[in-house]
C-alpha cells in the first residue's frame, strides 16, 4: 500500500465517520494522565 492511497483512505474515513471528533471525545480511567487519551488513540 503506497502513501498516497493510505492518505486518501484516512481522509475518506475521517470525513465519513468524523474520526477526529470521536477520538477527541475518548475518555479513560487514569487520574492526571501525562499523555492525553486522544493522542494515544490517534497513534494506535
Amino acid at each position: 500500500m503506497n502513501k498516497r492511497y493510505l492518505k486518501q483512505m484516512l481522509t475518506y474515513f475521517s470525513k465519513v465517520y468524523h474520526l477526529g471528533e470521536k477520538i477527541k471525545g475518548l475518555k479513560d480511567g487514569r487520574i492526571n494522565p501525562q499523555i492525553e487519551t486522544s493522542t494515544i488513540s490517534f497513534i494506535v
